[in-house]
């Protein structure tokens, strides 16, 4: 696949270290300490450089006095160069910021990890080199390393073009190797590559030439003989012949992932003993015929895919051998315990007649595992010289078995199939690279049912085809004869040798989305550590790696949609395992409440972030198929929902889940979800199911009192409005901190709603004194930041600053990047006066961050862009408080209403008069329907308020700029300012609007 025209620039360091325009033209990099750095950057992306490993790169004499402001200056030239956008810091470090490969040495890696280099793709990447890498950078580590990640990288490029042409031109490549070997005469594997070069060219006297000169300058220069791969290539030349008959790879051009060539090569260096496991259609043999075709021409391929019984194995050995039949009893020079037997028979056969050193391949063996792995220890019993590779979708289990487990294609390569596929199919179709990838990502990156989708794409388009790729058992079916099945047969070929216990312990795993972690999988009745086990050596599932080191389990989406087939097909099996998916995520709602009320949230947190979706899932089959004998399931899991909001910021459906918990039963752990469901139902206007919803709370919580950390917001929620800042009150003075804490947050917010900005700050300094004696961790960043928000509503810009930069932190640290962005806007805010250039970076990395998001404090950092840009670029500050309203949206609340005014300032300082006056006007009227709202927020609507006053030019000594100065209007951004004048009471400005 040939690279798409760059729009940026690239690094390179294949060479001298310069910076590739989008042009292809370089630029050359003079500072020395730059071309340090830049390298540094480089070899580290995507992952950013600390100041310290950049100052230790690119200063390793000796450290500059002041780290920071050096390293800084040097990113500030390499900015001027790249281009502003293009390294980002943060706590971390910096890193590049590039589309694309972001250096000639990653095009080359790429090149070199290819699944299928082009035809001229090896030698494009080789030609990448313009001189000897890091020639122009200090002596040191940073030399080192680049240095070394460049050689692996060529070296890996030069293999891969010779292993290319090795069918085609071997006597060349064989010249070709001669001559790198000038420069490496004691590398073995070199040598051992040459002497394969040499046998492929039909010149087995050369072979045997260069390992006797390999092993003379080995012995004389380290005294040392030559390794395994050289005894190898000796023992092939020694024993050298034509080729005999071997299935040849496919005639087509897609070939099998380099890097399983490699991990099979490695293999089989060091154990004779190789099994290439996978599931079904995922190209084991495929890897296999390649393998042996390019590497290993002295082989004997038993073909066993149809293979049921022993007979039929002697069978398809006797056809490998080229002998009619084998005889009724064993070859072998001597007698071995049990000649007589089947597998003793073939295996003295494979022993006596295969050449020596010769490679046997026993292909498609999950059907007779047991009796192939006795074939396996009979041959090896015989012959020492042998190397034996198996293909199976299960393990053999043999004690010095090596597995080469085949990965699945990428989307890229997945994608580079199926554009051949269609092109030999419909040569002028138009294809997009990104469907085909996402195709390839659906299903599950196998080459047989990519080949089985190609096929349809004679009557379908691709976007069609991947619309329909959820029926996949109907739709890939193939038509004609051949060796190649469905892929329904396929899985239900794997299902059907699992035992009883395993196939239920898979259809537990199916039944969840998402990998399942052991102890969630252990939930299920009939489930057990060995029954998993038996999943996993049938290739139907994966153990995946995770940083808290717990197992887990994967699954393709084409086991899971076998296995739910298999348990929807079972009404009564599908009942009984949806009711323990159902005590499963209770039990899991249950404790991870617990835990969120203690100290260490982090794992909570990443538990709850990994389950979601599942307990989600698990909530849907509950609302959808309600169960008689457990009607208070939904409320039990409508918590999770929670979760949900605060992560995406929504949740579809949510107002039918939280009427379907209302029919709840009479147990205390569905109080949290009651008290959720009344919420819920009251934000979304749904007032009488909020009424039953809080009936149902308030029935449930007189015979379960909750817990102590819910009994306030219950009682606040079940009793009468007029009774909430004395609840408020009494939980503010509670024992417990959290408590305390949450009660004074609580209280902030409705002073600051009211204009009682003093009282706001002060509640909120009492919730963060309570959340730091708490210790709990997102509480104290949400403390913070509440307190950070009144210190700026009464004009602290430096104290606010501070406070939100602190909360930031303390919500990064727990891992909610939302919440940290969110904050970072609001510290940009507090520091868009005192520290403007400060205030950009962090707005512009916020916006980076969040991407196209369309939450309410993106709309704020755009707005804070606006505010910020009005004197310096007017036409950019228009744009982006253009795009600030496209996010936020109509003036649905206060906040929304605050930012149209912003944006209406923002139009009248550009010189957009009548479009200003306009949205001032249109303001004005949305203003008087949000004060008739039930919780009016009087600073905002008073910023708001002041923005039509500034527009419409009635002057500070106007009616209603003293009614917003009476409601203590927002000032965090200085487009909106009144100055001094008149102020009206708090609430005047209510009155006035309405």
């Amino acid at each position: 696949m040939t690279e798409a025209a760059r729009t940026h620039p690239r690094v390179g360091v294949l060479g001298p270290v310069c910076v590739f325009t989008a042009a292809g033209e370089p630029t050359p990099v003079t500072s020395g300490r730059a071309r340090s750095l830049l390298v540094s950057l480089v070899l580290a992306h995507p992952r950013p450089v600390s100041v310290d490993t950049l100052v230790a790169d690119a200063w390793p004499d000796r450290a500059p006095q002041n780290p920071n402001g050096a390293v800084q200056t040097q990113i500030s030239r390499l900015r001027r160069i790249l281009g502003a956008g293009a390294i980002a810091g943060s706590a971390a470090g910096y890193r590049l910021v590039v589309d694309g490969p972001v250096s000639d040495l990653a095009v080359a890696e790429s090149l070199s990890r290819s699944t299928r280099p082009s035809d001229t793709g090896c030698g494009a990447g080789l030609q990448n080199w313009r001189g000897q890498p890091g020639a122009d950078l200090p002596d040191g580590d940073l030399r080192e390393r680049l240095t070394a990640r460049a050689e692996r990288v060529f070296r890996a490029l030069q293999e891969a073009d010779w292993r290319r042409r090795l069918r085609t031109e071997p006597q060349i490549v064989a010249t070709e190797l001669a001559t790198a070997r000038e420069g490496r005469p004691l590398d073995e594997h070199l040598a051992a590559v040459h002497m394969r070069a040499a046998l492929a060219a039909g010149d087995p006297n050369a072979a045997l030439q260069i390992h006797a000169r390999i092993a003379a300058e080995l012995a004389e220069a380290l005294g040392a003989d030559p390794g395994p791969e050289l005894a190898a290539a000796h023992s092939a030349a020694l024993t050298y012949a034509p080729p005999p008959r071997t299935p040849p790879p496919p005639s087509d051009d897609y070939l099998a992932d380099p890097e399983m060539m490699t991990q099979l090569s490695a293999a089989l260096r060091e154990s004779s003993v190789v099994t290439v496991l996978g599931p079904g259609g995922i190209g084991k043999t495929r890897l296999v015929t390649e393998y042996i075709a390019v590497q290993t021409p002295i082989n004997v391929f038993v073909d066993l895919s149809a293979a049921r019984s022993p007979d039929d194995v002697r069978a398809a050995v006797a056809a490998a051998l080229g002998r009619g039949a084998l005889p009724e009893q064993g070859t072998a020079p001597a007698p071995t315990p049990g000649s007589g037997s089947a597998a003793a028979i073939a295996g003295a056969a494979l022993a006596h007649l295969a050449a020596g050193g010769a490679l046997i391949v026993l292909d498609g063996c999950e059907h007779l595992v047991g009796f192939v792995a006795d074939l396996i220890t009979d041959i090896r019993s015989r012959r020492s010289d042998l190397t034996i590779v198996s293909t199976s979708r299960i393990g053999l289990g043999l004690v010095d078995e090596r597995v080469v487990t085949v990965s699945p294609l990428t989307p890229e390569y997945g994608a580079e199939l199926f554009e051949r596929r269609i092109r030999a199919l419909r040569p002028g179709i138009q294809t997009d690279v990104t469907v085909l990838g996402e195709l390839c990502t659906r299903l599950d990156g196998s080459p047989l049912a990519i080949e089985l989708a190609a096929a349809q794409l004679r009557h379908l388009s691709p976007r069609d085809l991947l619309d329909r790729v959820d029926s996949r058992f109907e739709l890939l079916t193939p038509t004609g004869g051949g060796r190649r099945r469905s892929l329904a047969e396929i899985v239900s070929t794997s299902w059907e040798l699992l035992p009883d216990n395993a196939q239920h312990a898979l259809e537990a795993l199916a039944s969840l989305p998402g990998d399942v972690r052991l102890d969630d999988a252990l939930m299920f009745a009939e489930v057990t550590e060995r029954s998993l086990a038996e999943v996993c050596n049938h290739s139907l599932a994966a153990v995946v790696d995770h940083p808290d080191g717990a197992t887990r389990y994967r699954l393709t989406e084409t086991v899971r949609e076998f296995a739910r087939a298999r348990t929807a097909a079972d009404p009564a099996r599908a009942t009984a395992l949806l009711r323990e998916k159902v005590a499963w995520a209770s039990r899991l709602m249950t404790d991870v409440a617990e835990k969120l009320t203690g100290t260490d949230v982090t794992a909570t947190l990443a538990r709850l972030d990994e389950t979601t979706d599942a307990v989600l899932a698990v909530l849907d089959s509950v609302v959808g198929d309600p169960d008689p004998d457990d009607p208070g399931a939904p409320a039990r899991l409508l918590p999770i929902t929670l979760w949900r909001v605060v992560r995406t910021g929504g949740q579809p459906e949510l107002g039918d889940l939280a009427e379907a918990a209302v029919a709840s039963g009479d147990d205390p752990a569905e109080i949290p979800g009651l008290l959720s469901a009344t919420g819920y139902l009251i934000a979304l206007g749904r007032y009488r199911a909020a009424g039953r919803a809080r009936t149902a709370l308030r029935r449930t919580a007189r015979r379960h009192p909750p817990p102590e950390h819910l009994a306030p917001i219950v009682e606040a929620v079940c009793g009468s409005p007029r009774r909430l800042a004395y609840v408020l009150a009494r939980a503010s003075r509670s024992a417990n901190p959290m408590v305390a804490a949450v009660a004074e947050m609580a209280r902030s917010d409705i002073a600051e709603f009211a204009a009682a900005t003093s009282m706001s700050r002060r509640s909120a300094l009492r919730a963060v004194v309570a959340a730091e004696r708490s210790g709990h961790p997102w509480l104290t960043a949400a403390a913070r930041h509440r307190l950070g928000r009144g210190h700026l509503l009464l004009g602290d810009r430096a104290g606010a600053a501070t406070l939100f930069a602190r909360a930031a932190d303390g919500y990064a640290a727990l891992g909610f990047l939302e919440e940290s962005s969110r904050t970072r806007v609001h510290q940009a805010i507090a520091l868009s006066v005192s520290a403007p250039d400060v205030a950009v970076e962090l707005l512009e990395t916020c916006l980076r961050d969040s991407g196209d998001s369309s939450r309410a404090f993106v709309a704020t950092a755009h707005a804070a862009l606006a505010d910020l840009r009005v004197a310096d670029d007017p036409s950019g500050a228009r744009r982006s408080a253009e795009r600030a309203i496209e996010i936020i949206g109509p003036p649905a609340d206060a906040h929304c209403a605050y930012l149209h005014g912003v944006r209406a300032v923002i139009l009248q300082r550009t010189g957009e008069v009548v479009a200003a006056r306009l949205a001032a006007e249109s303001l004005r009227v949305s203003l008087s329907h949000l004060v008739a709202a039930p919780v009016v927020n009087l600073p905002a609507l008073g910023a708001a308020a002041a923005a039509v006053t500034l527009v419409t030019g009635t002057g500070p000594s106007d009616v209603l700029a003293a009614a917003a100065r009476g409601a203590r209007y927002r000032r965090d951004f200085a487009v909106i300012d009144l100055g001094d004048g008149p102020r009206s009471r708090r609430t005047a400005l209510v009155t006035l609007l309405r």
